[in-house]
């Protein structure tokens, strides 16, 4: 445990740096999307905790900080752990080229691909998704997507989640090999793209509702760029996709604020 420490303390140090500062963006972000009378019935519960003197958001903030510092750290030594057995975990000291450009055009072919995807099929099923980029993103948003979203988001979905079902499946199946098959890769990789997808979906309810369009749209998009990112993850390490999933923000927000 010691060496382990020794050996991982700044990769560790970054991921609660990130959880603390992206959730924290994230608690007001959610907050700020919440309907008013959600609103309400959330200050009701801050108040009956104990929290009413405090400025709402600053207390939504501070408590979802504090839970994406938790998985930052626990999921994050967690998958560490897991990668190195599964061979996931790439101890890599410098950011290297093809890999970079691969995450840079995933994150441009990602974020293209959101916005175009609502202009051109759903939002013309849905309007409510069209009017939901009406309003323009918030700097409270933009921080919670490319540091919440990016990092932790990366460190529980692909790191942990990835990882622990890849390790589960070569344990299970392809026991007698000494590492786990491509096709366990990709079968996990699968699985928590869907799962990464079904993350959204609470958020998606609270922002423009869920209908059985909604929740095909968010399992295609999110669950797309999803196994985009699952893929750098296994084939060059997770600083990739962390960097392809806070780029495909960058982008579609890009695009978003632009032309939109």
């Amino acid at each position: 445990m010691k060496q382990f420490i020794k050996s991982y303390w700044k990769t560790l140090l970054f991921f609660a740096i990130a959880g603390l500062v992206g959730g924290f963006f994230t608690g007001i972000f959610v907050l700020d999307s919440y309907p008013p009378e959600m609103q309400q019935q959330l200050l009701n519960e801050l108040t009956a905790s104990g929290f009413g003197g405090f400025p709402p958001d600053i207390t939504v903030g501070v408590i979802t900080a504090v839970q994406a510092l938790g998985y930052g750290i626990a999921l994050g030594a967690a998958g560490i752990w897991l990668g190195k057995k599964t061979g996931l975990w790439k101890d890599e000291k410098k950011i290297t080229k093809k890999p970079i450009i691969a995450a840079m055009i995933v994150a441009a072919i990602s974020g293209m691909a959101l916005i175009l995807f609502d202009i051109l099929f759903f939002g013309k099923y849905a309007e409510v998704i069209m009017e939901s980029y009406n309003a323009k993103p918030t700097i409270s948003f933009l921080l919670a997507s490319v540091i919440y979203g990016g990092v932790i988001e990366e460190v529980m979905l692909r790191l942990f989640w990835m990882t622990l079902v890849v390790f589960v499946l070569w344990k299970v199946f392809d026991r007698k090999s000494k590492r786990p098959s491509t096709a366990i890769l990709i079968t996990a990789n699968m699985i928590a793209a869907l799962l990464f997808a079904a993350g959204h979906l609470p958020a998606t309810a609270t922002m423009i509702g869920l209908s059985p369009m909604i929740i095909f749209r968010c399992f295609l998009l999110n669950g797309g760029v999803g196994l985009l990112f699952g893929w750098l993850y296994r084939k060059y390490g997770l600083r990739y996709a962390m960097i392809a999933h806070g780029g495909c923000h960058i982008a579609s927000k890009l695009i978003w604020i632009l032309f939109i």
